[in-house]
């Protein structure tokens, strides 16, 4: 097998992962289905990964490169600052309910060990989050943003409640059937709880 065949195999490798994760979940995934799916050895697989666990951390350098260019890079073409979070936000919610099982992989996974991770892996995964921390920054040079502000705690705080949004979004308890918090318009309350979490930053009404 040449080298280009070796780096197509793998790539097909992350690729199906994908593929049988979205449709079947993690339990679904294993080494001989993805080697079936593929039309290859198990053996073949093991040449490129030696455990499902080390397909799930590919996977999740995967996702975080697809969610800096879905996510990130269309935001960044935004200046003003509190429009280019909303965005930012806007893009982040919309990449975690169509990739959901990647999703889950990237930000809820049991095995998720960031003390474990290398620090490119961690530079890519924290990729965005320092993004918004760059952004605020940018902000307040202009005086956008409230002059009491902590602007770290604040990028913290904002990602961390996109993340709670989409979590609850894609568990399905923010949704139109809940018993307890019914939502008849689901874009619409997402378009309002960022609306208002990026509002709360700043020193004057934008919107």
């Amino acid at each position: 097998m040449s080298r280009n065949q070796r780096a197509g195999l793998r790539q097909g490798i992350i690729q199906t992962s994908l593929e049988i994760g979205s449709e079947l979940g993690e339990e679904g995934l294993t080494m001989r289905g993805i080697a079936a799916r593929l039309g290859v050895s198990a053996t073949a697989l093991y040449q490129h990964f030696e455990s499902k666990a080390s397909i799930l951390r590919e996977i999740r350098l995967f996702g975080a490169e697809l969610l800096q260019a879905e996510v990130v890079e269309p935001a960044a073409e935004i200046s003003d600052p509190p429009a280019r979070l909303r965005a930012m936000a806007s893009n982040y919610v919309v990449f975690a309910r169509t990739h959901r099982w990647l999703y889950s992989v990237m930000m809820e996974h049991a095995q998720l060990d960031w003390s474990a991770m290398s620090g490119e892996e961690l530079e890519l995964m924290l990729r965005p989050l320092k993004t918004c921390i760059q952004w605020l920054h940018e902000g307040e040079q202009h005086g956008v943003w409230r002059p009491d502000l902590n602007i770290d705690a604040a990028g913290f705080r904002l990602w961390l409640s996109m993340h709670g949004l989409c979590s609850l979004l894609n568990s399905g308890r923010i949704d139109e059937q809940h018993p307890v918090f019914p939502f008849a318009d689901q874009d619409s309350f997402v378009e309002h709880f960022i609306a208002d979490s990026v509002q709360a930053l700043c020193a004057v009404p934008s919107r």
